[in-house]
C-alpha cells in the first residue's frame, strides 16, 4: 500500500514515500531520513486500513475561500446569509483569512477573541458561532482532525443572562392609550402574544384565525 524507495538528487539522498491515497490517486512524499520514511509508510498503510487517512495536504486551503465556500452551501434565508458573511468579513477574515486551515490554533482562536472584546458579548458569541461551525465542516470534510475552537484553553465569550420583565397591565394599556387608533392593535399584540418588532409589524387580517384563535407568523 505504501513503499520507500531511495534517491540521490543535488548530490543529497532522499527517501522517497510513494503510496496511494483514498481516491487511488499516486503520492509521494520526501524525506532525507529512512526511518522518517518507513514511519510516513507505516502509519498511511494502518489510517488506510482503519478507514481514519487524511490528506496531509488538505489543510493547506486558507480560511477566507473554505468560509465563503461554507457560507454559500448553506440554506440560510438570504438576510442570514448576508448577515454572517458581513460578520465574517469585518471580524474573521481581516485577522486570519488568509491562513491555512492547519495553522488555526486553539492560541489563534484564544487571541482572535480577545481582539472581539470591544463588541457585545452576545455579538462576540455568535460571531465565534459561526468561525466554529465553519472550522466543525472543514473537520467533516477532513480538511482538519480537529476544530481549533473546542479546547477547553479557549474561553468562549460568555453572555450575561438577563431577567425578563414583562409589563404590567396598567404599562401595556397606558402604551395601547398613546398610540393612534390603527396602531393600537400592536400594544395588544406584542404583551398577548410575544412577537418580535418585525413580526408584529409584519402581520395582516388573513394571518389571524379568529375561529380557533391562532396567529400565523409567516
Amino acid at each position: 500500500m505504501a513503499s520507500v524507495e531511495r534517491r540521490t538528487q543535488g548530490g543529497r539522498t532522499l527517501y522517497v514515500t510513494r503510496y496511494r491515497d483514498d481516491e487511488e490517486k499516486q503520492r509521494s512524499k520526501n524525506v532525507t531520513r529512512k526511518a522518517d520514511a518507513d514511519r510516513f509508510a507505516a502509519t498511511v498503510a494502518a489510517d488506510r486500513v482503519r478507514g481514519t487517512y487524511r490528506d496531509p495536504d488538505a489543510g493547506k486551503q486558507r480560511f477566507e475561500p473554505h468560509a465563503k465556500a461554507w457560507l454559500e452551501a448553506q440554506t440560510f434565508d438570504e438576510s442570514t446569509r448576508e448577515a454572517v458573511g458581513l460578520r465574517l468579513r469585518l471580524h474573521a477574515f481581516p485577522v486570519f483569512g488568509h491562513k491555512a486551515l492547519r495553522l488555526l490554533k486553539p492560541s489563534t482562536i484564544q487571541a482572535w477573541l480577545r481582539s472581539l472584546e470591544r463588541l457585545a458579548p452576545s455579538y462576540q458569541r455568535v460571531i465565534f458561532v459561526n468561525v466554529s461551525s465553519i472550522l466543525n465542516a472543514a473537520v467533516d470534510d477532513e480538511l482538519l482532525a480537529k476544530n481549533p475552537c473546542q479546547p477547553a484553553s479557549v474561553s468562549t465569550p460568555e453572555v450575561e443572562q438577563r431577567e425578563v420583565a414583562p409589563w404590567t397591565s396598567a404599562q401595556v394599556q397606558a402604551v395601547r392609550a398613546g398610540l393612534p387608533d390603527r396602531y393600537t392593535v400592536v400594544a395588544v399584540l406584542a404583551a398577548g402574544l410575544g412577537p418580535r418588532q418585525g413580526e408584529v409589524f409584519g402581520l395582516s387580517p388573513i394571518d389571524v384565525d379568529f375561529l380557533r384563535g391562532v396567529v400565523h407568523v409567516r
